[in-house]
This record gives structure tokens, C-alpha cells and sequence, in this order.
């Protein structure tokens, strides 16, 4: 935030600027609340001057500028440079006081319009959080009706579907074997994406902390969500809701969303592959397939993740020498 209000008090001796000010400050508007925190830098400023003159008096003992009178116009001169300094905001003091003071001063970025968030041609239908459960019947064992029987065997679809899905590999007890997990499904994604494999398997790897922080539904049983995509209108899944930690003009804050549910590693690969393909912020990334590092830079400008670090994380992971030895010892076996 740039300092364009120039303090009343110009010169350190206009007392009639300061008791302006001080009749200001009883409004409480953002402009006084700005001029307060110039004049409270410029007294930091003074100070800080002040100290820094006091260090070097030992080697002026000798000197023959060392009497009353230089130190007196010394002084009018420090005093000035403080002022000066809380005119232009050298010191960055006044605008932090004023974020802290007046909070709806701080300029925040532009939300990204919904419809860029979402997939192209997808069917955009808003969620009712609201639905009203419809009373039923409950009858005796004997007397189950068709619905019932239905709801039945639904659940025992689903079970079947959830005994499937813990028969599925997910060793991600060590880095090793998270990457030698994952590296099947991501080969067979790379192709349809046109890019490298090892650079999706890092990414889930910094999004999953190595697959020790996948994302959990309520029931504790795994989202296999490995890349942390969030839940919009056009998602038809399940969903799972979890505080993120997003990062806005450069602090990070807690955010609650929604994140997506698949029913395997393979249909979260599967659903990585269509999000990037089908939304237009990432074509870009696409065209650097052929280059991992370029792509996952190119991934974070089109706003992936807002972690400011969060290309360099991945690509430190790609280049380590454990990663990179485990991915030559797959290759080499097939």
C-alpha cells in the first residue's frame, strides 16, 4: 500500500499542523486514522535517529564539530528527516498500523467469476442443502414393501462397492511405496494429458503429505482425493467438508469447502484428467506438457493453488534423489 497522504505537520516545529490533528482524530474517519499513523511513524522514525546518534558519540569526543551548537542544528536536521521519512513511507510502520486500525483499507484481490471455476458444457445445478427427509412407514420385517426391498439391495451395492475399494493397493507407508502405488494409474493418465507422469505423482505427494493426509469423509473411510479438488456446482459426487489453508495477499487463513469423493485412486486420477482438460484456465499448462516444471508453473499462474510456493515445492520433490531413484527402478522393471 503505497503512503499518498502527507501528514499535516510538514515540519517537525508546525505545532499548528499537530493541534489540527489533534482536533481531527475525535471524527475517527480513514483520513485521520492514516495522518495519526504518519505522525506515529515519524516519532518511531525520530527516535530510531536519536539512538543512532547516541551510538556514535564516543567517536565525535575528538571532533571539532562536537559542541552545543552543532548538535543543536543536528538535532533540527534528525527531526526533519523523521518527518520526511513518515511523509513517503520509508519505514512501512504507518501502513501497517493503518491495516490494523481500519481493516477495509486493505485492497483484496477480485474473486474468480463462478462460471471460469466450472467445467465447459457441464450441467449447472444448484445443490439444495435444504431437502426435506419424506416421512415413512416402518414395518415389521414381514411386511417390507417394494421400496424397501429396493433400499435393500441398494445397500447392498454399496457395500460390495466399499469391500472393492479396500481391496485396492494404497501401501503409502513410505515415500517408495506411495509413488510405486500411484505410478500405474498416473502413467496411464499422462497419455491422455500429453504430460509427465512424475510431475502428477509430486503434486499428489505435496497435496497429500505423501498420502498420510488424504482427506477422510465422516465415516473415516478415504475421500482418494489425491489432489485436494474442490467440490463446485457441476460436481454431482459426493463431497467432503474440511478447513484449507489458502493463502490471500500473502497470509495464509483458514477457509471451509467442500472437496470431491471417488471411489478409488484410479477415479481420482480419472477426474484430475478431465478437470485439467476441460477448463479453460489450464490450457496453457497443457501446452507445457512436455516439460514438467514449466506445467506445474503454469498450473499455480492459472490459480490451482494460491500457495505463492507451491510449483517450487513440487519441483523440489521431482528432483530429489530418492524420488528420482525410485522412478528410474520402475522404469527399468518395465
Amino acid at each position: 500500500m503505497s503512503n499518498q497522504t502527507v501528514t499535516q505537520a510538514s515540519n517537525y516545529f508546525d505545532l499548528q499542523g499537530l493541534e489540527q490533528l489533534r482536533q481531527k482524530t475525535k471524527t475517527n474517519d480513514k483520513e485521520t486514522i492514516r495522518e495519526v499513523a504518519n505522525q506515529f511513524e515519524s516519532m518511531f522514525a525520530s527516535m530510531l535517529i536519536k539512538s543512532m546518534r547516541q551510538a556514535n558519540e564516543a567517536f565525535e569526543t575528538d571532533s571539532p564539530f562536537n559542541n552545543q551548537q552543532t548538535k543543536f542544528y543536528t538535532d533540527m536536521q534528525d527531526k526533519q528527516l523523521a518527518v520526511d521519512i513518515s511523509r513517503h513511507g520509508a519505514l512501512g510502520l504507518a501502513d501497517a498500523l493503518v491495516r490494523q486500525l481500519d481493516p477495509t483499507s486493505v485492497i483484496r484481490p477480485s474473486a474468480i467469476p463462478q462460471d471460469q471455476l466450472t467445467m465447459p458444457n457441464a450441467k449447472q445445478e444448484m445443490l439444495n442443502l435444504h431437502t426435506e427427509k419424506s416421512e415413512q412407514a416402518f414395518n415389521k420385517p414381514d411386511q417390507l414393501s417394494a421400496s424397501n426391498q429396493s433400499a435393500l439391495n441398494d445397500s447392498a451395492l454399496a457395500l460390495s462397492q466399499h469391500n472393492t475399494q479396500n481391496e485396492e493397493s494404497t501401501d503409502f507407508s513410505s515415500p517408495e511405496s506411495f509413488i510405486q502405488t500411484l505410478l500405474p494409474y498416473a502413467k496411464q493418465v499422462a497419455k491422455s494429458l500429453g504430460i509427465s507422469p512424475e510431475v502428477m505423482i509430486a503434486q499428489s505427494a505435496l497435496e497429500t503429505g505423501w498420502g498420510q493426509k488424504i482427506l477422510k469423509k465422516p465415516d473415516q473411510q478415504s475421500s482418494f482425493n489425491l489432489f485436494n479438488i474442490k467440490s463446485h456446482n457441476n460436481w454431482q459426487g459426493e463431497s467432503v467438508n474440511k478447513n484449507s489453508l489458502e493463502v490471500e495477499d500473502g497470509v495464509g487463513v483458514q477457509r471451509n469447502s467442500n472437496f470431491r469423493v471417488y471411489q478409488s485412486l484410479k477415479e481420482s486420477f480419472k477426474d484430475y484428467s478431465d478437470f485439467i482438460k476441460n477448463n479453460k484456465r489450464y490450457e496453457q499448462a497443457l501446452e507445457q506438457g512436455d516439460n514438467a516444471g514449466r506445467y506445474i508453473e503454469e498450473l499455480q499462474q492459472a490459480g490451482y493453488a494460491t500457495d505463492p510456493q507451491y510449483a517450487d515445492k513440487i519441483k523440489q520433490i521431482m528432483s530429489s534423489d530418492n524420488f528420482q531413484s525410485v522412478i528410474a527402478g520402475d522404469n527399468n522393471n518395465g
